[in-house]
């Protein structure tokens, strides 16, 4: 009986350890400006998260880093840097913006971080260097330009501390191979559909597809608690076409709204001010 019962427990703590693994797209961060990073806005998307900093022996990766984002963000691929000071060669956040300047850094920044595992640990940090949270692996963030890969579906896939550069060959290779949905990476919504809409809207969502041969395309949009909100579109389209969804009668807010086509998916992010 006692047996049983240890073996009773030790499922039931596995159950409920499996029940409280997130994804990376469950979390909300700030911009080094201020601004609001929903990660749900990278699904579909194969991301590479790298704690920065302005004064360190591996600050010049940041040419490597932007490389890499000038040359796959056509196959799917992101970078978020996540400034730190906790090894104390970060300085403050205008020395930084001065620092990726003269790199000519253009992918995003968010507000500085704590990214050692102590008390103050962020969120995301957390959950990147805790198998208990990410359900892969755990890991220890040793130096500044540590990199965290994450696949399209939100998923912890690999650690590479700051010895390893962010061109090398193992994550080229992690970037071109097929996507954990199933989705080619060479191929992308961003090609074949265009929001023409102001971001934020009083009126209506605005789409122009121009791409022909689209099948099955669904378009819906949802609010930040995940309720449906309406259905955009559903059914088949032609080049060119034009899609409108009114939200005049929409409280003000932040929305989602998910587009799915031929295996593809994309999740955007709609500001709604009535």
């Amino acid at each position: 009986m006692k047996k049983l019962f240890t073996l009773c427990s030790v499922f039931l703590l596995f159950f409920f350890a499996k029940a409280q693994i997130t994804t990376f797209h469950n979390f909300i961060t700030y911009s080094i400006n201020g601004d609001t990073i929903d990660l749900s806005q990278y699904y579909g998307k194969k991301v590479m998260v790298v704690n920065v900093a302005a004064h360190c022996g591996y600050t010049p990766q940041f040419t490597q880093l932007q490389q890499m984002y000038d040359s796959f963000q056509t196959h799917n691929f992101e970078i978020i840097g996540f400034p730190s000071d906790d090894f104390h060669q970060q300085g403050t956040d205008s020395e930084l913006i001065a620092t990726c300047g003269s790199y000519n850094v253009t992918f995003p920044l968010t507000e500085s971080v704590h990214v050692k595992t102590n008390a103050s640990q962020h969120p995301i940090y957390q959950w990147l260097t805790h198998a208990s949270q990410n359900g892969v692996s755990d890991a220890t963030v040793s130096w500044n330009f540590n990199k965290f890969l994450i696949d399209e579906a939100g998923h912890w896939v690999q650690y590479y501390s700051q010895n390893t550069l962010p061109n090398d060959q193992a994550i080229i290779n992690w970037i071109l191979s097929p996507s954990a949905l199933g989705v080619s990476p060479s191929v992308s919504l961003d090609e074949l559909i265009e929001m023409k809409s102001s971001n934020p809207t009083s009126t209506s969502i605005d789409f122009v597809v121009k791409n022909s041969g689209l099948k099955n395309l669904n378009v819906q949009l949802f609010s930040t608690a995940g309720d449906l909100i309406g259905s955009v579109y559903n059914g088949s389209v032609e080049s060119n076409q034009n899609i409108s969804y009114s939200v005049s009668n929409l409280a003000s807010g932040i929305y989602f709204v998910k587009i799915q086509a031929d295996g593809l998916q994309k999740t955007l992010r709609c500001s709604v001010i009535n």
